[in-house]
């Protein structure tokens, strides 16, 4: 309970917001709006919080408990690929809005 609440209180945003962006790839924390050049990407939250996180630490080694802890709000022990594959959703769903 208490891994979710902080990652509750690291999720909320001040007014306003604020648009993180990576070459042509722009994403609204406010909104949930993300761009690709002038094109939207629909992703689900889990999708987003992670393509947040890695804006958020551009070129940047992240632990693979510290990535569970900030999308899915929980310390994950054991073996799992959920990772990889919001990885590979992302990168379908960015790649099919422009290039890879």
């Amino acid at each position: 309970l208490l891994a979710r609440v902080k990652a509750l209180l690291r999720r909320r945003q001040p007014k306003g917001g604020r648009i993180l962006r990576f070459s042509d790839l722009s994403l609204n924390t406010t909104t949930r709006e993300v761009k690709r050049g002038n094109e939207s990407i629909e992703l689900t939250a889990q999708e987003f919080d992670l393509l947040e996180l890695f804006l958020r630490h551009p070129r940047q080694v992240l632990r693979r408990d510290s990535i569970y802890e900030r999308v899915w709000g929980y310390d994950f022990s054991g073996e799992s690929n959920v990772i990889e594959v919001y990885v590979r959703y992302l990168r379908s769903k960015l790649e099919a809005s422009g290039r890879p």
